[in-house]
């Protein structure tokens, strides 16, 4: 079985997590729909958590 490096598979989650804070930020913003801006606000903060996490478990690791 091939094993994945943990510091890459991290830096590509966090890249992704942070294209999603992103992304939700913007749909947050630009949809008039107040209940569904709400819901992109808060996956938006949900992937921003989880990009903080990924970065304190790769501070661990450098």
């Amino acid at each position: 079985m091939e094993t994945v490096d943990v510091k890459t598979s991290l830096r590509t989650t966090l890249t992704q997590k942070q294209e999603l804070v992103r992304d939700y930020q913007t749909f947050a913003k630009q949809i008039n729909n107040p209940e569904v801006s709400k819901m992109f606000s808060h996956f938006a903060e949900a992937e921003a958590l989880h990009a903080t996490q990924i970065k304190e478990q790769l501070n661990k690791l450098s």
